[in-house]
């Protein structure tokens, strides 16, 4: 009898079985922990230890962290890298457990070292594979980053200690690829096993292997979705652990408990369905990709900001989707972390009751493309963020009460479109950034030292169009945009109405082109910070240029445009350019008065801010300008009405002595 194929008497079936049946379990195990360990310290982090964790299918950890520490020196984030392995991993168990399953029934043992291949190469092949991405990620730097001449080597290692400037680095194999490597030993014990016998009557081993495999890998939409009901007396986390892929999660009343969200499941909320994380921590962690949040209140963060603890944090998973979700009293809002496609609507975020230096986001959104973020409240927080996230729409929010209504940076092809920054610091600062919309905003009431209804900054091909800024200290600050040769900065249709200051720009705001605006009612329409002259831009446009309400008009032909041009200038200004000492007078009635006289005894002539070459005889309106209000700036609105009735009767009578 041939020795390879032969089945010698009282062999022990179950034994052999029981090969197959614990190198399956230590797969399973295996796919479930970490396969690498790397641990950073730093003075700058205390006693904190930032922890990196990498397995075949994900990288965990404080990766927001390290790679944002990356970034400076010009090192990819850490989610880009081996993408395409961790698509193929999945595919790759399957193979490993299948293969250790069958091995068993295999005549020819040729065959059966083909079956427990990949479990045997899948360590092996992890280890060279992570070798090859560090080495990539620490040597194809991008060269423009901010620091990457200050860190000229890196000299990383899988196992051991090193340093990377400041850090010192511990790198270690993980708990996974231990009990992977176990399960390949086991797997190649096979080869000198006896191998089962094929009985055709009673396949009760191979229905044994077949309902093995599906205990211990379910493969993805091999069945079903299931609903899941969670009461008032069950625990959510109980329902995430056994839930599926696809299934669906429907809670009812308040759970006191904070949960890891790990699979592709939909999570909706009865009404009163309450997730309360009882003042600690991070209340919901987002792991898997396009889970579905509706219809759920979640409470009561930690306020831990080394910890970031936030009502609801996305992590390195793609087309997560919050709707019609109340987020109160937590530090940070909404945490979005390299969460392409998020979405965010029809929600409320009302941060912590604490001084707004302590407060955290309450929308932050970091290197996270294709997001939108549509009619949302937000309220009490520190900024609304969005940092690294081109392509995305922000739609119909409201933010107030917060420092900065947008925090916006490094961010392009971003639209803005119908939100409303009332009542905060400053209303939106948008800044390196290009290819960008706004459109039928209001920027309204903003407060303080520094506040500033829009404020924009080295920018280019930016469009601002039909938007509202009314009520501030000043509303719209204009610095270096655009700021390549072949920049575009189109500010057209806006209203800029009761601020201190109008419009205020930089000496080297150039090329921007401003049309069809009214400044109605400011104390200073236009403000050139320094000295210097707003004259290098462009101040009409096919004709037409903008409503300024102090200016003298003449329409001789009826056709709504001046043919006065429209001089911003101020004496006072002037003389306290030249005599410093003078600046104690600024917005005060003397200063007025020396601007006043100015104009009715004009000795000199000084040099205009802007001239406006053909300015519009009325404010252009519209139907959003006039009858969509947000209800907070409705009664600023009414008084500015009043004020363009008195200023256009005024105007006409200034006009008719002019002519006389």
């Amino acid at each position: 009898m041939n020795a390879e194929t032969s089945t010698p008497r009282g062999y022990d079936p179950i034994a052999s079985l029981a090969l197959a049946v614990v190198a399956s379990i230590a797969l399973a195990l295996a796919w479930l922990l970490p396969w690498w360990t790397m641990e950073a310290r730093a003075p700058q982090y205390g006693q904190r230890t930032l922890v990196v964790e990498v397995s075949p299918v994900k990288v965990g950890g404080d990766i927001f962290e390290v790679d944002t520490l990356g970034h400076y020196v010009g090192i990819r984030p850490m989610g880009e890298l081996a993408s395409f392995e961790r698509i193929l991993a999945p595919f790759g168990l399957v193979a490993a457990v299948l293969g250790v399953l069958a091995a068993p029934f295999l005549r020819r043992r040729w065959l059966r070292a083909l079956a427990i291949l990949p479990a045997v190469v899948m360590p092996i092949f992890f280890v060279f594979d992570l070798r090859y991405w560090m080495d990539r990620a620490t040597n194809e730097r991008d060269p423009d980053a901010s620091m990457n001449l200050t860190v000229t080597a890196i000299d990383t290692k899988i196992l051991g200690d090193y340093e990377i400037a400041q850090f010192k680095v511990t790198a270690k194999l993980g708990g996974g690829i231990f009990v992977g490597g176990i399960a390949g030993l086991l797997a190649v014990g096979m080869l000198f096993a006896t191998p089962l016998p094929l009985r055709r009557r009673r396949p009760a081993n191979a229905g044994a292997a077949a309902a093995i495999a599906g205990v211990f890998f379910l493969v993805p939409g091999s069945a079903e979705a299931a609903e899941l009901q969670v009461g008032p007396e069950d625990l959510l986390h109980d329902a995430l652990v056994w839930a599926q892929p696809g299934d669906v999660i429907r809670v009812r009343g308040v759970h006191h408990e904070r949960v890891v969200v790990p699979r592709s499941v939909r999570i909706y909320g009865e009404p009163g369905a309450v997730l309360d994380g009882g003042k600690e921590g991070t209340v919901m962690r987002i792991l898997a990709p396009d889970v579905v949040v509706q219809d759920l209140t979640i409470r009561n963060s930690g306020a831990n900001y080394n910890q970031e603890d936030a009502g609801v944090r996305i992590e390195a998973a793609p087309g997560v989707v919050l709707r019609r979700v109340r987020i109160e009293d937590t530090l940070f809002g909404l945490f979005a972390l390299q969460a392409d496609r998020c979405v965010l609507e029809d929600s409320t975020v009302i941060g912590l009751d604490l001084p707004v230096e302590r407060r955290g986001d309450g929308v932050r959104l970091w290197a996270s493309a294709g997001c939108r973020l549509l009619r949302n409240h937000v309220e009490r927080s520190r900024d609304v963020i969005i940092w690294y996230s081109a392509d995305t729409v922000v739609e119909a929010n409201v933010v107030r009460n917060s420092r900065y209504g947008l925090h916006y940076m490094y961010s392009d092809r971003n639209r803005f479109h119908h939100n409303v920054f009332e009542d905060n610091q400053v209303g939106a600062a948008i800044m390196y950034s290009r290819d960008l919309e706004l459109t039928e905003n209001a920027f309204s009431f903003s407060s303080g030292p520094s506040a500033v209804g829009l404020l924009l900054k080295d920018a280019d091909d930016v469009f601002i169009r039909r938007n509202r800024f009314v009520g501030n200290a000043t509303g719209l600050f204009l610095d270096n945009a655009p700021q390549a040769r072949d920049g575009r900065l189109e500010i057209q249709g806006n209203w800029i109405a009761r601020n201190d200051v109008g419009l205020a720009l930089q000496p080297n705001v150039r090329r921007a082109r401003l049309w069809e605006n009214a400044f109605v009612g400011n104390r200073g329409q236009v403000e050139v910070q320094g000295t210097g002259s707003a004259e290098g831009n462009e101040w009409a446009v096919e004709g037409r240029g903008n409503y300024w309400s102090d200016a003298i008009v003449y329409d001789p032909d009826g056709d709504g445009v001046s043919s006065l041009p429209a001089r911003q200038e101020s004496t006072y200004e002037i003389m306290a350019e030249r005599h410093p000492v003078l600046g104690f007078y600024a917005d005060t009635p003397a200063a007025e008065a020396i601007d006043l006289a100015a104009r009715w005894f004009p000795i000199f002539q000084p040099r205009p801010r802007l001239v406006d070459p053909h300015p519009l005889v009325k404010a252009p309106t519209d139907a959003w300008s006039v009858t969509t209000a947000h209800p907070a700036e409705r009664g600023g609105l009414l008084g500015l009405g009043a004020l363009l009735l008195a200023t256009g009767a005024s105007t006409y009578w200034s006009s008719r002595r002019a002519i006389g």
